[in-house]
């Protein structure tokens, strides 16, 4: 179950990108998982999010199954994600995480997208949206191992 995990612009805080390493540690022992990060455009609003935007799409493959972190999205709880991830685990599909930098993705990458989902109500930075994602990555397959770490 290969996972790709598209991340705009670099983690620079050293603490999220000790958590970071933290799960990617837990989570490589568990699925086939990729980070890449893509330059952060030097423009700024509609121009930069549709640069980036075309920047993630070159990533994702037709038959990939692209999962969009945007605000407005679904927001499942962690076991309502473990189980919109369980079928596509089963059936072996790539699955492509999008998070945009500070000016959110594309309507290309949203349109794109088979399932568009929020980590919550609340604002996140980008950085902390990308170790927030791994930890939830985590956790959803630590419930369908039926393992003890969610509670």
């Amino acid at each position: 179950m290969p996972m790709l995990l598209v991340f705009v612009g670099r983690t620079k805080e050293g603490f999220i990108a000790d958590g970071i390493g933290k799960y990617l540690g837990l989570l490589r022992r568990q699925a086939k998982l990729e980070i890449r990060e893509i330059k952060g455009s030097r423009k700024t609003g509609p121009d930069a999010v549709r640069e980036e935007g075309a920047a993630i799409l070159e990533r994702v493959a037709p038959h990939d199954y692209l999962i969009a972190l945007h605000e407005r999205g679904d927001n499942p709880g962690s076991v309502e994600f473990a189980g919109k991830l369980a079928p596509l685990m089963e059936q072996g599909r790539n699955m492509v995480f999008a998070v945009g930098g500070p000016f959110g993705l594309s309507g290309e990458v949203l349109a794109r997208a088979d399932w568009q989902f929020s980590l919550s109500r609340l604002t996140f930075t980008h950085e902390m949206a990308r170790l927030i994602l791994l930890e939830q990555i985590y956790r959803a397959l630590t419930i369908i191992q039926g393992r003890t770490y969610h509670y």
